[in-house]
């Protein structure tokens, strides 16, 4: 029982509001960079082909000194196709040398529920690839997947936010924890996919490389 599926369905909305509103504050502050130092532009296009040899679309525009890489994918939502542009700070190439193996991807892909879950004690900007992850992979208008996604910690700072760990990945529950550590990679632990970096930029680059493989990019 997915944690009664995901602790009840109110306590799922009022996470996917969180995680929402992460993810709406990391493109407000795109767009406002842009706006501020009118330098928000298109910068180029980037097509990428994957190993299958099917070609993906990266739109590359800068906010200030921040270039942001919106990948292009056609999906169905609603039983209508849409188009999800997808900001992401580093192209396939940048984080291809990251390890990740297709086994960690069926395991996301088949989940019957997600955790995404850091330690409260990094610093904030940690939270940038989790609030990737949770964009494409929850249910939200703007996740990809639609797969029911909760935002978590490994430890307890507030009665009303979920503490989840590696030992709680079971009975169809994914549990994908992010940490700092001294490798740049994402590996499983059973059901627990870890996405590990050796520094702050580097947890980002391992988080964007479980993105693009989740995609078939990479």
């Amino acid at each position: 029982m997915i944690e009664e599926r995901i602790e009840g369905s109110n306590n799922s909305r009022r996470i996917s509001i969180v995680i929402g509103v992460f993810f709406v504050i990391l493109v407000g502050f795109i767009i406002f960079a842009s706006l501020t130092y009118n330098k928000g532009t298109f910068t180029g296009m980037h097509i990428y082909e994957s190993p299958r040899g099917e070609k993906f679309t990266l739109v590359e525009n800068k906010a200030g000194d921040i270039k942001v890489y919106e990948l292009q994918i056609n999906a169905e939502r609603y039983g209508v196709g849409h188009l999800y542009q997808i900001p992401l700070r580093n192209l396939p190439e940048d984080v291809k040398i990251i390890s990740l193996n297709s086994k960690e991807v069926k395991k996301i892909l088949n989940a019957g529920g997600i955790f995404i879950t850091f330690d409260p004690n990094l610093k904030a900007y940690a939270s940038i690839g989790a609030i990737e992850l949770a964009g494409v992979l929850g249910t939200a208008d703007f996740g990809v997947f639609k797969i029911p996604t909760q935002g978590a910690f490994t430890e307890k700072i507030d009665s009303d936010y979920p503490v989840k760990t590696c030992e709680d990945a079971k009975d169809g529950v994914i549990v994908i924890n992010l940490v700092l550590g001294d490798e740049n990679k994402v590996y499983s632990k059973g059901d627990c996919i870890i996405v590990e970096g050796d520094s702050y930029d580097n947890l980002i680059k391992s988080s964007e490389r479980l993105v693009y493989g989740l995609f078939g990019v990479l």
